[in-house]
């Protein structure tokens, strides 16, 4: 599965979403918990420390400076104890391993890095200073580096944690995702199938017991492609069917014509509207030829039919065919080829080309050019026809596409309008592009074929 095709997911995109919230709120409850321990530590503290120095002064009232000092010394080699420092007036240390802190009397909160204290080291120290009567101060602290052990324990636990929450959840998401994917996958597939005329192909199914979203969204997604299959088919057989049962009565109309025209020989009136009802009976049955053709192109299974077909040999073949009319016609044709093989029918593309051809000769004057190339455009086989005629306007391009469309208003120049409407038919079945672009002057029809491996 690509990368790009991974991180373009709705799903995973989600799945990141939460995993930012899922790290934020780790974040924010880790920033909680530390000031709430903080803040409880810190509080007990000061409480332990002013107690101790208040059953301290009790004791200078009661018993004097002598044993206040005799109780530092005892009480400052207890395991887990206080820290000390009793001084003189003068400044003279009396007790205790604490060395002046130049703190004022109260409690104050020090930050004391790299300082050692009796070979002890010390990052946070919480102090209270208390002035004795007789102007001796005593200092009861407290080392914090328990309170920054917790906390640093508590930052890396809710650390590994939120990462270990994140990974786990980013590697669900990656699972959950690649499956859903794939089915995402098989409904795309069917639809480009679909696009391309296989009007046989549906999304895969999924038989599970509890169906999700996108088992939902296959299902409404067959069922849609049930509908338009069955209306494209009813289409389809109503104007096969017509095309079908006109063609045999006119047909007979024809036969019947000729009867006439070989039975009036002599009435120069009779064969000349003869004729006429002919032509316009011949165009009628062009028409319907291209109509069951069309039908036939955009219908009718081609996966086997297709093979290599070299485009420079075909379009050889279709050059020579039409240049004898072309040149009595008082047009000029021109063929520039290079070797250019592309998968498909050779027959279809053919009638592409030859509609291309008969286009160019009934819509330009006497005189005119007419080009046919291939060439290789950025690695996929082309073909062109050009010619220096009219051209059509941009805005009517898209709609000469058209099944039946004549861009002539008043329709006097032969033609069913679904000369170019084959083409397009054929160049969807091929997954080629169709442009039409102004050739100045006339107009440039370019059929670009998918480079080989493309799908």
């Amino acid at each position: 599965m690509r990368v790009s095709r991974f991180l373009a997911s709705t799903g995973v995109r989600l799945a990141f979403v939460q995993t930012v919230l899922l790290i934020c709120a780790f974040v924010i409850a880790g920033s909680l918990t530390r000031f709430s321990v903080t803040y409880i530590y810190r509080h007990d503290v000061q409480a332990r420390i002013q107690g101790e120095a208040a059953t301290l002064t009790s004791l200078y009232q009661n018993r004097g400076i002598a044993e206040v000092a005799a109780a530092v010394t005892r009480s400052e080699h207890r395991p887990g104890g206080l820290e000390y420092r009793l001084a003189d007036a003068q400044g003279r240390q009396l007790a205790g391993d604490l060395p002046p802190t130049g703190a004022p009397l109260g409690l104050t909160f020090l930050d004391w890095d790299d300082a050692h204290v009796a070979g002890r080291p010390y990052q946070d120290l919480v102090v209270y200073n208390a002035r004795l009567p007789d102007g001796s101060v005593l200092t009861v602290g407290q080392d914090l580096t328990d309170e920054s052990k917790l906390r640093h324990a508590l930052r890396t636990t809710l650390f590994w944690c939120g990462g270990a929450g994140a990974v786990v959840g980013l590697l669900l998401s990656y699972l959950l995702a690649r499956g859903v994917l794939r089915r995402v996958d098989g409904v795309v597939a069917a639809a480009r199938a679909v696009s391309g005329g296989q009007m046989t192909v549906r999304a895969p199914r999924r038989r599970a017991l509890l169906p999700d979203d996108i088992d939902e969204l296959g299902t409404s997604f067959n069922a849609m492609l049930d509908e338009i299959a069955l209306l494209v088919d009813r289409v389809r057989w109503v104007s096969t069917d017509i095309a079908h049962d006109l063609r045999t009565p006119l047909t007979h109309v024809r036969q019947k014509l000729e009867r006439i025209r070989a039975a009036a020989k002599g009435d120069s009136q009779v064969l000349a509207a003869a004729k006429d009802v002919e032509g316009d009976v011949d165009e009628l049955l062009r028409v319907f030829d291209g109509m069951l053709r069309l039908a036939e192109i955009e219908s009718g299974p081609l996966a086997g039919r297709f093979k290599p077909v070299d485009l420079a040999e075909l379009g050889g073949r279709v050059a020579d065919a039409y240049r004898p009319d072309i040149e009595a016609s008082g047009r000029r044709l021109s063929l520039e080829a290079s070797p250019a093989i592309v998968e498909g029918d050779g027959d279809l593309i053919a009638q592409a080309l030859a509609n291309l051809v008969e286009n160019a000769l009934r819509h330009t004057p006497s005189g005119a050019n007419i080009e046919l190339a291939v060439d290789m455009a950025d690695g996929r086989p082309r073909l062109r026809v050009s010619d220096d005629g009219p051209g059509i306007p941009e805005e009517k391009r898209q709609d000469a596409l058209r099944h039946f469309c004549r861009l002539e208003a008043s329709r006097t120049t032969p033609g069913s309008g679904l000369g170019l409407a084959i083409v397009a038919a054929v160049a969807s079945r091929h997954h080629a592009a169709l442009e039409l672009v102004d050739a100045e002057p006339g107009l440039t029809v370019l059929l670009t074929f998918p480079a080989k491996g493309d799908s």
